[in-house]
């Protein structure tokens, strides 16, 4: 593999912390969403995942950043769900 990333992801490695801060808040708000019962985390992050998947045949960058928020609320909704096992 080249050691230069594809011109398209360039912005989003620039743009790593902010991707992270936001996915972690979106994680957050899913988190309360499912603690009221509203809607289970693991949804979120399915329909959120559907989103990124339709967004990125638009614009594959933005696609790249709603699949790195998907995949981080999945994750929360992963450990919750371990952690109600216990």
């Amino acid at each position: 593999m080249s050691s230069n990333p594809p011109r398209e992801f360039d912005r989003l490695l620039q743009d790593a912390p902010l991707v992270r801060a936001m996915g972690g808040a979106l994680s957050m708000f899913a988190t309360l969403l499912a603690r009221q019962g509203i809607v289970e985390a693991s949804e979120v992050a399915n329909l959120l995942g559907i989103y990124a998947v339709a967004t990125s045949e638009v614009d594959n960058e933005e696609g790249m950043i709603l699949g790195c928020w998907a995949a981080m609320i999945r994750d929360v909704a992963e450990q919750q769900r371990t952690a109600t096992r216990k």
